[in-house]
């Protein structure tokens, strides 16, 4: 069963072709501002490399966000198309689940965290593989309140660690710099929630711009 996962929900395309829960290839691309333009030609050129074809896709796993919100629709459009023009399954992935899965979490506190600007971040916790804090959007200050409470070693994961104010933080932590793998889907496969092409959503966790705007708008 060869599975397709595809991430790109905070500038980097990660592609990975699983078959059998064995990585068969893996590719990894740097793309802020180009995805719409690259991510079908590096997909077909993936599947090229891994030595099958298009009909050999059983299944397509995908990160459903949060991250970029254009990226993040990008991704499940590309994954509705796969799923309906080769009549197979989706499935969706919370990119910070996958994001964190580079981390030992066993009795740790994996933090993983997306900057979303002004202080504030997309951010989970998790112990033992267990989500103890649920994943949304947060002032950071608050994530850092709620992990004063625990006695354990804590990792915050992410590309956009180094971006953050920990100064009035407390507790010793780690910081783990690092993308949110294709591969790492291997990791955390348990966590995949079966959907389709009709029914696969965004996870956004926060009003667009537009839509913040919009509810502004009627509130005055």
């Amino acid at each position: 069963m060869a599975s397709l996962v595809v991430e790109a929900s905070i500038g980097f395309l990660s592609i990975a072709i699983i078959d059998n829960d064995k990585l068969i290839l893996e590719e990894n691309k740097q793309c802020n501002n180009n995805l719409s333009e690259i991510i079908l030609h590096e997909i077909d050129s993936s599947i090229k490399k891994s030595g099958l074809d298009k009909k050999d896709i059983t299944e397509i796993i995908v990160t459903k966000g949060p991250g970029s919100y254009t990226a993040i629709r990008i991704v499940l459009a590309i994954a509705k198309t796969f799923s309906f023009v080769l009549n197979i399954p989706i499935k969706v992935l919370s990119t910070l689940r996958l994001l964190s899965a580079g981390v030992d979490n066993k009795d740790k506190l994996t933090v993983p965290l997306i900057d979303a600007r002004r202080n504030h971040v997309y951010g989970a916790v998790y112990l033992n593989d267990k989500e103890i804090l649920k994943e949304n959007y947060y002032d950071l200050n608050d994530i850092l309140a709620f992990l004063e409470k625990y006695d354990k070693e804590i990792v915050f994961v992410g590309v956009d660690i180094n971006k953050f104010d920990y100064e009035k933080f407390n507790k010793e932590y780690k910081l783990f710099n690092q993308y949110a793998y294709a591969k790492n889907y291997l990791l955390v496969k348990k966590h995949v929630e079966k959907t389709d092409y009709f029914n696969a959503i965004p996870s956004y966790l926060r009003l667009t711009e537009a839509e913040r705007k919009l509810l502004n708008d009627k509130n005055r």
